[in-house]
């Protein structure tokens, strides 16, 4: 998988402990129509910063992908199904997300219609696992 590139600002939306969902989101503003949310699902771990400008979704090397999933503790057994995202940044220490599955959507839904996906959403990309590390 190649790294994704999002040249927008993004910050940390929401995050449900007990879904183990993470959204981050970027506004729309006089430049760009839509807002973009990216959802994780199924989280495991993430080490994040305020904001993200640009967003790049970059797959773990597997040095860092076997840090990430030992700081989220997930057992051996259960690793081949978690994709392990980091998120560099130019000026700081990388954050990271390990989760099952990322979906990245775009909406021109406004209120709190912005922040779901719904009938106003158009689908950019879904990452998961897709081979064994």
């Amino acid at each position: 998988m190649e790294p994704i590139t999002l040249d927008r600002r993004f910050r940390p939306w929401r995050y449900g402990v007990g879904h183990s969902q993470l959204l981050l989101h970027a506004h729309a503003d006089s430049s760009h129509d839509e807002h973009i949310n990216v959802i994780f699902e199924d989280v495991r771990a993430v080490k994040l910063r305020s904001s993200y400008h640009p967003l790049t979704l970059q797959p773990a090397e597997q040095d860092a992908r076997a840090s990430i999933l030992a700081f989220a503790q997930v057992s051996a057994r259960h690793q081949a199904r978690f994709l392990c995202l980091t998120l560099p940044t130019p000026d700081a220490e990388h954050g990271f997300v390990a989760c099952a599955r990322a979906t990245v959507l775009t909406t021109n839904a406004s209120g709190p219609d912005a922040y779901t996906w719904n009938e106003r959403s158009r689908l950019l990309y879904v990452l998961k696992q897709t081979r064994l590390p």
